[in-house]
């Protein structure tokens, strides 16, 4: 995942964990607040209603009394009914046709929505409500006997609602007659509700309190001061909701906004620091590539530390790659100087027996001399000239050049060098063509590939080295003998060839030793090929190995990056040590 990517990922992250974490944290404290101010919208009532029915009470213990004891209208209606004996039934029809009238103009005046005149055997004499006028109510019989004090709770009847009720009552001459008034609740509750926001209703005896619910907060009031009223006070929770949801829109709102902030900077951020990045990688690239520079960190202190820190590692690669290419120079030299005074042993020693029998024949005048002469002579310019040999090989091998490091086609190159041996291989068969011997077969397989930084003369002797040693060793125990050469694509800008021959493969005891100078199985071989075939293709940075073929033959694969040979500041110089007489003079 790039930089850019994980800042986008990481912004977006944090910008959406904390939008949420503060929106919940938000839309958790303001429902607690909005419950609060539910609960105390109910308290205030509550309060309200306990003041405000505390005030009803005390008007109404006041009301009636002075009525009973010296009201003309009370003492009117005592004395109509003592004419009637106590008896209702009794009384003047006029007489009670007035006392009728006046009750309702008495109820108003006292602003009393409930106002009797009863009887002492509970017949209603006048009452607000006319159909209630001649009716007799034992309930209202017994209250008038109690004497008058504090105004109590009338349960609601069907379909009506409760009352604070009052009441007075006159008794002379064994004549009883009172007054019941009553103000209903139920307006106190709602001017009280209306003012707080909250609706109180007064509990039906016998009827279910709901409870609370997400739809509204329940709760029941109880007044110690009017034993028997139990008001229940509800709250819809549609503000709850509607505020909660404002209040979701608007962290919605909020976190896309802080998401989109959090996005630019990111992008901004990102920009800033993957440009210097990619300029350092970019660069450093170029020195893998072997088209080495300084690199500068640009953007902030820790890309220069990182820069320098580079450079520093390049200088101490490349100092220590030059150090161990010459090492392995050295220890090549020593090696292939073993050799070489290995092999310059065998032929000195005829060269010596030659020469020392040319002197003891022609110290003693051997008539022998001459005929032997030309055979020691012979004998000494053969050895000479494989000395020659050796010292040559041991040259070229020595005197390798570095590659000259330049883009090139692969795939052109190993086609020349199939080319070129399947041509000399028709030629030879057609020279030969009375023995029936079919030309050897040189094929090239390739697949797609980028050009190769590469000295091409050198890739040019790899290949034609190994395909020679593919069609010698087939030749040698096949009449079919064939080579071919495969080069495709690798991972991390690699390319491959494989060269697969059908020969005998190498034997066992000389794969250890396959790319040791003057190590060969071939009789008239040096054993320097494979020696110089890897000391190029390992100074282009690759890889050259050997394995047998399943059915059959050598399989010699060798691994080209694509950029040439990394961290070389410049191609290594020629470390040949040169005797006296070669060393450069100056002024030449």
């Amino acid at each position: 995942m790039s930089l850019a990517a994980r800042l986008l990922l990481a912004f977006g992250l944090v910008a959406i964990i904390a939008t949420a974490f503060v929106g919940l944290t938000l839309r958790e404290a303001s429902r607690e607040i909005i419950e609060g101010g539910f609960a105390e919208r109910i308290d205030a009532a509550h309060a309200g209603v306990r003041q405000q029915l505390a005030w009803e009470a005390d008007a109404l213990r006041d009301l009636l009394p002075p009525l009973c004891r010296h009201d003309t209208f009370v003492d009117k209606a005592h004395v109509e009914l003592e004419r009637a004996k106590g008896n209702p039934d009794a009384m003047d029809p006029g007489s009670r046709i007035a006392l009728a009238r006046l009750v309702p103009s008495q109820a108003k005046a006292l602003r009393l929505d409930e106002l009797s005149l009863v009887a002492g055997d509970g017949s209603v004499l006048g009452a607000e409500d006319a159909a209630r006028i001649g009716a007799r109510d034992p309930r209202l019989a017994a209250l008038i006997q109690d004497p008058g004090g504090a105004p109590r709770l009338r349960p609601a009847k069907a379909g009506g609602e409760p009352s604070l009720e009052v009441h007075c009552a006159l008794s002379r001459h064994g004549v009883t007659i009172g007054l019941v008034g009553g103000r209903r609740i139920g307006p106190v509750l709602a001017r009280i509700g209306e003012a707080y926001h909250v609706r109180l209703t007064a509990a039906r005896e016998g009827e279910l309190v709901p409870l609370s619910s997400e739809a509204e907060v329940v709760r029941v009031l109880h007044f110690a001061e009017i034993p028997g009223l139990d008001v229940v006070a509800s709250v819809s929770r549609d503000p709850l909701r509607q505020a909660l949801a404002r209040l979701d829109r608007a962290i919605a709102l909020t976190g896309a906004t802080v998401l989109a902030i959090a996005v630019a900077m990111a992008v901004v951020l990102a920009r800033s620091l993957s440009r210097p990045l990619v300029a350092l990688a970019r660069e450093t690239r170029e020195v893998m590539s072997g088209a080495p520079r300084r690199v500068e960190g640009r953007g902030g202190r820790e890309i220069a530390d990182l820069a320098a820190a580079f450079n520093a590692t390049i200088d101490e690669l490349a100092a220590m790659r030059k150090r161990l290419a010459a090492t392995e120079r050295i220890a090549a030299r020593r090696e292939v100087a073993r050799q070489i005074a290995h092999e310059i042993k065998n032929p000195l020693a005829p060269i010596r027996a030659a020469v020392e029998t040319l002197r003891r024949l022609r110290q003693r005048d051997d008539p022998a001399f001459d005929d032997y002469f030309a055979e020691a002579t012979s004998t000494v310019l053969n050895e000479v000239h494989r000395i020659a040999n050796i010292v040559t090989e041991f040259t070229r091998f020595a005197r390798l050049p570095p590659p000259n490091l330049m883009p090139v086609d692969l795939i052109a190159i190993a086609r020349g060098v199939v080319t070129l041996h399947a041509a000399s291989g028709e030629a030879t068969s057609g020279a030969g063509a009375t023995s029936g011997a079919p030309s050897p077969r040189v094929e090239l397989i390739a697949d797609p590939i980028p050009e190769v930084s590469a000295d091409r003369d050198q890739l040019i002797q790899v290949l034609t080295n190994l395909v020679q040693n593919g069609l010698d060793a087939a030749s040698a125990v096949r009449r079919d003998p064939r080579v071919s050469v495969t080069i495709g694509p690798l991972p991390s800008d690699r390319v491959r060839i494989v060269v697969r021959d059908n020969g005998p493969g190498v034997a066992e005891e000389m794969v250890p030793r396959l790319f040791e100078p003057y190590a060969t199985s071939k009789e008239k071989g040096t054993g320097l090929g494979l020696a110089i075939a890897q000391r190029i293709v390992f100074e282009h940075g690759g890889e050259i190995s050997y394995r047998k073929a399943q059915k059959g033959g050598a399989v010699f694969e060798i691994w080209l990056p694509v950029a040439g040979p990394p961290l070389l500041e410049k191609p290594l110089g020629d470390t040949t040590v040169r005797p006296r007489s070669e060393a450069p003079r100056s002024g030449a």
